[in-house]
């Protein structure tokens, strides 16, 4: 059911508990619903959303063991600090009898006072406007109270396998074998699936280490030979030169269950591939959990989702009672003959290296068929039933659909509400998260119309407390979250909001204050609420921006470029998400920097009644591709292709990237499936709209051959913007996301019609945007976004209440002074004042003390640097110790400005990157609120004047240098955090009466090596009101070559110029140095900015994520990205893709790694960092002029597993790579490398 709900006003904690015990009136039946409401944009929502559209919190709950009233107030804590919901998330009791059944049988999950308590947070949550969700139990995976026995039949499966040689013309009698691969759990029932016969391929294999390849034809079933007792009595054909293997298949639980949170004490996991293991769940609910009243209260609510965490399962080999029957069904042939493929396929079903295997590629056949039918078995068994279920209590379905084999979009499309998470998708310890993997999750969402998908963000290991929501750290908050936007999120869901209560503490004893987190004080971020960090306060503005954020990213529909085909079982995610191929195009690749949009259509979506071509696109009413992309598939179902010939044949355009498909993934009548398929493919490569290119390099020249152009066009080809379009009705809605560490500023074409309009999603204001040019159904606007920071632009028509004023022209050339604009202030003295969060005297949880220390002044140093609270010590001459302090500082400038400063009325202030939310007042006015991510364009000019001026900054920090602090947390082993205002702090004049320039070095900080090169980005910018020439000039240091690449730029009226400045390193190989680049105008005013240049003698060093050195290098794992290996640190490292034994480096796949200097330079050896046994071993060394064309100049073989120097004759290239063929463990999942360097 849609619905969207009014906010309602504030109810008092106390009216809530009252509330939650009167009667609740009954409701009508609401028809199934589709989603949260989805509101229209008008300057009303766009100024305050809605409820429907803010995040939500993921609400930590002891179990039953709570107090009313706390719960409502934490709701209204929730609301008031612009949340829209919140998912009850119940977790064990700590405490000595805390999980003993007595105490369980009260307080735990599923009892009749959870029900109660159930029944009160939804009466406080719609008090507070609020939505909620539950979790399908309690913690994860899904397990109920009455499945208590291991043998219960609605428990997960596993199948194990025993096995035993013989030689041929032999017998054998008596038990079947019982060396199983894997021991049954303890008083597990085991269950017979087969026992087969089967002749080795090689007399050999009895004793092989490797797979033991079996002859296909030769497999026996002899299970109806197998007596009552489980005996079984065979003869073995042939004679003593063969050899036989007698293979035993049994079905068992697989044992894993839960325990500490439910009165009937161990719980086990429930079967995610059958019925039983669903309607276990629902029947519960049905009988336990929705009593009359909470019907009721869902009823009337309609924006309740059932939510369940990715399916963390173990690494057991997943089975289910009715699998043979379904394959059969689902296959077209019987299983049970070709269960040898199976033996230790693991629990994703995808090794290369199997215990037992099949010839010619049969096997890995099988094991697609495996997967696939498993897929399908959690889709139609778990998901629609959890789905019909749940519409019929007016509640959606919230879902993470990977962890185990699954097609993640088609499960994604029968979800109400797919999810993803930053965590499985990213670093675990920072904010970097794969935008990829959101995109296959998207995708469902968008071909079945679903207008919300979802993101459980941001669980960073071991930073709760700690996490910001500014870029000062890398743990970033707002960076996950806009990284999840640009794979197509739009709802938040904030990892989490733990009850007040007692908690854990790491390892050691438990602490009372600040109270529980999830895992303990050195566990997951974050700990959100009052009880929380110095900074909780702020997070109302960082909501309400990310409301408006999410209300924009639910208008109309999406809109993308083209769909990529992508055939696979799960994503290459780590964690939770399991394995998955390396077909997924990386954001870095040449598509994203052409400005193209994509997402990944698997075989099922393709499949669907709806997928037809319309409009000139494919689901034409819904995501709107205008094309699709094969990238490398050697593999494809016949109706897949079939059916994507007959699109291209209605006109879709496609583009093949390197093999064609040439075998069908599953087994099946192979023969004659593979001869349809290479028909149709052949047909396929006919039709005039299809082109076949070499590599993904050539796929945008191959788009625009095919009138196939980005809706959204940067113009500097930097791949630094990634952008999400929306389109309702006349107005399309773009969404740009800088995906870099590094400012960008760059024009960019957006199609649509009309007038371009900032969408500001900090202050809620909607104003047209001056500068831009139209196109024929386009517009060109100026875009310049901060490190890894995000925008939003409409285009439209539209001239209403919603879209209001025109772009405001540039002022006249006449009539503006003559007088010189003042240079820029430096703020070099502050005075500070902290208000210390610690402790309180009762050291209760949320009893947190507050004592004021200062004010002390801090001056700046060297470069104009500001002292960090960790600095200001007694040690170090300061008045007061901050050093292990958290909480608020005050810091209070006083700032002359003469008389030149009289009819300037634009001024931005430069805070740099504080630590971690900040507040602005300038002469007793209160700044709107600022955006976190950009803090070095604080707008102050209205409130500056010709005289002294006050200018106040409020920083708050984290909890975490108090937690670490305080006795008894068990946080003192972790790193304290730097915090406050580190500066340079400057003020620059930036507009008014008389023409004014400014220049804006992008890249404050950029690594030189030795005989290196780089670039260095400068914003000029002309606030005037005529166009300016402006000469553009470069110093620096001894040892380094600096030229601009344009020194003469024509600058428009109120616009700026990117202006490049070349850099070569000439003998400095350490140290630092500035470089100082001055814009003059002809006219008179000039600009000058400094780059600090970091040398080293390693060419491809790049620790600050600058654009150059730039990694090239094919797809890694999330959580050890490519970037990992040129940081400097030899701690970190990069993974490729690839996480089961057999997927890594070979000659015939070989695994590329490598760097783009920016320009040709000179270099001699590569030095590779190794990672024991799973390092690089042989490899090529490859250079290239153009990183298409390349050559090899080295060759190693043997490198040793620590890692080791290839010299080789200099060569002067811009690209240089490793063609990986080998790694230590040849076997191997992957390769991996701690350090990758070049050296003159």
């Amino acid at each position: 059911m849609t619905r969207s709900k009014a906010r309602l006003l504030a109810v008092p904690a106390a009216a809530l508990v009252a509330l939650s015990g009167l009667a609740v009136a009954g409701a009508a039946q609401a028809a199934p619903p589709s989603g949260p409401g989805v509101p229209a944009l008008t300057r009303a929502t766009f100024a305050d959303p809605p409820a429907s559209v803010r995040p939500k919190y993921r609400w930590w709950q002891p179990l039953a063991h709570t107090d009313d009233r706390e719960l409502a107030a934490e709701l209204e804590q929730i609301r008031k600090a612009g949340g829209g919901g919140a998912e009850v998330a119940p977790f064990s009791v700590e405490g000595a009898g805390n999980n003993s059944p007595e105490f369980l049988k009260t307080y735990g999950w599923g009892t009749p006072l959870w029900a109660q308590k159930t029944r009160t947070m939804l009466a406080a949550a719609k008090a507070n406007g609020l939505g909620l969700d539950f979790t399908i139990g309690p913690r994860w995976p899904a397990t109920v109270p009455t499945v208590n026995d291991v043998n219960d039949p609605s428990a997960q499966q596993q199948v194990v396998f025993s096995h035993e040689f013989h030689k041929g013309g032999t017998g054998r009698s008596g038990a079947l074998p019982a060396n199983f691969n894997v021991a049954p759990p303890a008083g597990a029932k085991k269950t017979l699936i087969a026992a087969l016969v089967a002749k080795c391929a090689d007399a050999g294999c009895a004793s092989s280490s490797g797979p033991r390849m079996l002859d296909r034809a030769s497999v026996t079933d002899v299970t109806s030979k197998v007596d009552a007792q489980g005996g079984l009595a065979v003869d073995f054909p042939g004679d003593g030169e063969s050899t036989y293997a007698l293979i035993a298949f049994y079905q068992t639980p697989s044992g894993q269950s839960l325990s500490g949170y439910t009165a009937t004490g161990t719980n086990y996991a429930l079967d995610p591939f059958s019925k039983v293991g669903a309607k276990a769940t629902t029947d519960f609910y049905d009988e336990h959990i929705l009593t009359p009243d909470v019907r009721k209260l869902l009823a009337q609510m309609g924006e309740s989702d059932l939510f369940e965490d990715s399916l963390e399962l173990g690494t057991t080999q997943k089975w289910t009672s009715e699998l043979v029957g379904q394959w059969t069904k689902l296959r077209g042939y019987s299983p049970v003959e070709v269960l040898p493929a199976l033996a230790g396929a693991g629990d994703q079903g995808i090794t290369d290296r199997p215990f037992f295997d099949f010839g010619g590629g049969a096997g890995a056949r099988v094991r697609t068929d495996y997967r696939q039918t498993l897929s399908d078995l959690y889709i139609r068994n778990r998901l629609d039933v959890l789905r019909e279920w749940a519409h019929k209590h007016h509640i959606s379905t919230r879902i993470q659909p990977y962890g185990i084999p699954v097609d993640v979009p088609e499960a994604a499309s029968h979800v109400d509400v797919p999810e993803g998470e930053s965590l499985a998708f990213g670093q675990s310890v920072g904010a970097y998260s794969n935008v990829q993997d959101y995109r296959v999750v998207a995708t469902g969402a968008h071909v079945s119309g679903r207008p919300v998908v979802s993101d459980e963000c941001c669980a960073f290991s071991g930073s709760v407390w700690g996490s910001t929501a500014g870029a000062g750290t890398d743990a970033s908050n707002l960076q996950a979250v806009y990284r999840g936007f640009a794979g197509g999120v739009n709802q938040v869901v904030w990892h989490g909001f733990p009850y007040l209560s007692r908690g854990p503490a790491g390892a050691g004893p438990q602490s009372a204050w600040p109270g529980m987190t999830y895992g303990g004080n050195t566990s997951y971020s974050e700990a959100f609420g009052d009880k929380g960090g110095p900074n909780w306060a702020d997070y109302r503005a960082v909501n309400d921006s990310l409301a408006r954020m999410q209300l924009v990213l639910r208008q109309g529909k999406p809109r993308f470029d083209l769909a990529v085909y992508w055939q696979d079982f799960g994503m290459n995610g780590t964690g939770t998400t399991g394995s998955g191929s390396n077909k997924l195009i990386q954001s870095t690749s040449a598509l994203a920097s052409s400005g193209y949009t994509y997402e990944y259509l698997s075989p099922a979506l393709l499949r669907r009644k709806d997928a037809s071509f319309s409009r000139g696109a494919l689901f034409g009413d819904r995501s709107a591709y205008h094309a699709v992309l094969l990238n490398d598939q050697k593999t494809m179902p016949v109706d897949a292709a079939e059916k994507l010939l007959r699109l291209a044949r209605q006109g879709l355009p496609v583009v093949i990237v390197g093999d064609v498909p040439g075998t069908v993934p599953g087994n099946g009548d192979t023969a004659r499936q593979d001869a349809r398929l290479k028909s149709a493919v052949s047909e396929l490569l006919k039709q005039r709209g299809v082109v076949r290119v070499a590599s993904e390099a050539d796929a945008p020249d191959a788009l625009r051959r095919l009138n196939v152009t980005p809706a959204a066009t940067p113009h500097d080809g930097s791949g630094a913007i990634l952008d999400v379009r929306r389109q309702a009705g006349s107005t399309d809605y773009y969404y740009l996301y800088n995906q870099t560490n590094t400012a960008t500023a760059q024009k960019v074409t957006l199609t649509g019609e009309g007038v371009p309009y900032r969408l500001d999603t900090w202050t809620g204001k909607i104003t047209p945007i001056s500068g831009y040019t139209s196109g024929h159904g386009t517009v060109t606007v100026p875009v310049r976004l901060a490190a890894n920071d995000a925008a939003f632009i409409a285009v439209t028509p539209r001239h209403d209440a919603t879209f209001t004023g025109r772009p405001q022209a540039a002022r006249p050339p006449g009539g503006q002074s003559t007088a010189a604009v003042p240079p820029p202030v430096k703020l070099d003295e502050w005075s500070l004042s902290v208000d210390s969060w610690g402790p309180g005297p009762s050291g209760r949880p949320g009893d947190t003390a507050h004592k004021t220390l200062g004010p002390v002044t801090v001056k700046a140093g060297e470069g104009g640097a500001l002292p960090a609270w960790s600095a200001i010590t007694k040690a170090n001459g300061y008045p007061v110790d901050l050093a292990d302090v958290s909480g608020v500082g005050t810091y209070t400038a006083n700032v002359a400005l003469d008389d030149g400063w009289k009819g300037i009325d634009s001024a931005a202030l430069d805070l740099g990157t504080p630590v971690d939310t900040v507040r602005v007042n300038v002469n007793g006015h209160d700044l709107p609120p600022l955006n976190q991510a950009d803090l070095r364009h604080v707008q102050v000019g209205r409130y500056l004047r010709p005289g002294n001026n006050t200018i106040t900054v409020r920083v708050a920090s984290t909890l975490l240098n108090a937690v670490r602090a305080a006795p008894g947390t068990g946080a003192s082993s972790r790193s304290p955090m730097d915090y406050g205002l580190f500066g340079p702090a400057v003020l620059t004049p930036s507009g008014g009466d008389r023409p004014v320039l400014t220049a804006e070095a992008l890249e404050p900080e950029l690594p030189l090596a030795d005989g290196g090169y780089n670039r260095a980005n400068v914003l000029v910018t002309n606030a005037s009101g005529r166009a300016a020439n402006v000469t553009v000039t470069a110093s620096a240091a001894e040892g380094v070559s600096a030229e601009p690449e344009r020194g003469r730029v024509a600058v428009p009226a109120g616009g700026s110029v990117t202006v490049p400045v070349g850099l070569r390193g000439k003998g400095v190989a350490s140290g630092a140095s500035t470089l100082k680049v001055t814009a003059r105008s002809d006219a008179g005013p000039s600009a000058v900015t400094a780059v600090t240049l970091r040398h080293s003698g390693d060419l491809a060093l790049n620790p600050g994520g600058t654009p150059f050195p730039r990694v090239v290098a094919d797809a890694g794992q999330d959580r050890y990205p490519a970037k990992l290996a040129v940081d400097g640190s030899p701690s970190t490292f990069w993974v490729s893709w690839g996480r089961a034994a057999g997927q890594g480096p070979t000659p015939a796949d070989p695994v590329r790694y490598g760097v783009d200097f920016g320009a040709p330079v000179e270099f001699g050896s590569v030095v590779v960092g190794g990672r024991s046994n799973y390092g690089p071993r042989d490899y090529g060394v490859q250079v290239s002029s153009d990183g298409r064309n390349w050559r090899t100049v080295a060759t190693a073989t043997d490198t040793p597993k620590e890692g080791g120097t290839t010299a080789f004759a200099k060569v002067s290239a811009r690209y240089v790579r490793l063609d990986i063929t080998r790694s230590w463990d040849g076997i191997g999942a992957n390769v991996q490398m701690s350090g990758f360097s070049v050296r003159p």
